[in-house]
């Protein structure tokens, strides 16, 4: 049996950043999303191969995580993975970014970057892919 290309998608919004993997014939292990509404659009898309693989919720909450590392385990004795190809994260970082004018309190926001980090560094995925906003270098991440 052949082992698919996969990925994991970290604040995936509705998925429209996971098409491409998609239409490249990549598998989605998980996908991971505050907002439930956005995980039924990436549902009716047909992300992921199976429905464990949409998980709601915080990723900095240990029962989201441990959803997550449940799901990764599955592919990994079911489809014979070592580990995913590609970790995708969009972390907010409206605390960081130049064009929020009206920062508050962003810290619980800005720390999800470093929960991505977190998982990606138990994850060890052969590839991650970050997207965030320019002033992340200029922002002191270790005060989180």
């Amino acid at each position: 049996m052949k082992k698919p290309l996969t990925y994991i998608s970290l604040f995936s919004s509705a998925g429209v950043g996971c098409y491409g993997f998609k239409q490249n014939g990549f598998e989605c292990i998980a996908t991971n999303e505050l907002l439930t509404k956005r995980l039924k659009i990436q549902s009716y898309n047909n992300k992921c191969k199976y429905e464990t693989g949409y998980i709601a919720g915080d990723i900095s909450n240990s029962e989201v995580k441990k959803k997550l590392f449940s799901e990764l385990k599955f592919w990994k004795d079911k489809h014979k993975i070592k580990e995913p190809d590609v970790i995708i994260a969009t972390p907010p970082c409206q605390g960081m970014s130049v064009a929020n004018h009206k920062k508050n309190n962003e810290k619980s926001r800005n720390s999800l970057v470093i929960e991505s980090i977190k998982v990606t560094l138990e994850i060890l995925p052969k590839f991650f892919i970050y997207e965030n906003v320019r002033g992340i270098f200029k922002y002191n991440l270790y005060r989180y």
